[in-house]
Parts: C-alpha cells; structure tokens; sequence
C-alpha cells in the first residue's frame, strides 16, 4: 500500500490501541482468575444470579475479553464478529451492573459499547455494510 488515508490510520490506530487496552483489561485477571471470580460473584450474593449464575459468568469474562481483543487485533474477518460479540459482552456487563445498581461503573461500559459499535459499522471493517448492499439489490 503507497498511501493509508488518514480515515485507514484512524481505523488501525483505534483498532490497535483498543484491543490492546481490552487484552490487557482481561489478561491481568487471567493469573488471578479464581480469586477475581469469587470475588465478582460474591457482589451478587443478594441477588438472583447468586451463586453458579453470577461464578460462571465471572470466569467467562476475563477470557472473552482477551479472545475478543485478539480477533479485534487480529484483524480480517475476525474483526467484525470480536466487535460483535464485544457489544454483547457490554450488554451482559450492563445487566449486572444495573443489577448492583453500580451507576457509576455504567459510563465506561456505554463507550466501550460504543467504540465496539464504531468498529463494527466502520467502512473498513470487512463485511460492514453486506446487509445494506444486499438490501439495495432486493
């Protein structure tokens, strides 16, 4: 490639910087991955997902959130469905942050479910914008 236009740059260096972040969110509780489940799901102690709901979810998040940064900086195809299933995780953190009503903790997790959300609807993710050809040639 001779030339990245400054939105290519954009992309990557969003891409890159938020998946790092994102790995790194998720791989420093990988060693500690027992203590920090334990932890997570004391907090739900009080509500319904006490107990095997709230232990298996803590267990699953530090791992999906080092699998989802590694296809958001993988890149290809792998980038559509991290973001994906990045905007789902959100949406699942949300749930129980609601549930806690940990108000304060809500705003961090809008913006990641945003910068998911610019990721998968950005022109140079592959496969963004499929659906609205296909729609268009209906």
């Amino acid at each position: 490639m001779k030339h990245a236009s400054n939105s290519l740059l954009a992309y990557w260096g969003l891409r890159f910087a938020f998946g790092l972040s994102f790995l790194v969110h998720g791989g420093v509780r990988l060693p500690k991955l027992q203590a920090f489940a334990k932890g997570m799901s004391a907090q739900f102690q009080e509500t319904f997902l006490a107990g095997l709901p709230s232990l298996a979810m803590a267990y699953v998040i530090p791992i999906a959130e080092v699998c989802i940064a590694l296809s958001i900086l993988a890149g290809g195809k792998f980038i559509r469905w991290g973001a994906f299933a990045g905007c789902v995780l959100m949406g699942v953190l949300m749930t129980g942050t609601s549930l806690l009503e940990k108000w304060d903790l809500l705003p961090s997790q809008l913006i990641h479910l945003l910068v998911f959300y610019l990721i998968l609807h950005n022109p140079h993710t592959p496969g963004a914008g499929r659906l609205e050809a296909t729609s268009k040639a209906s």
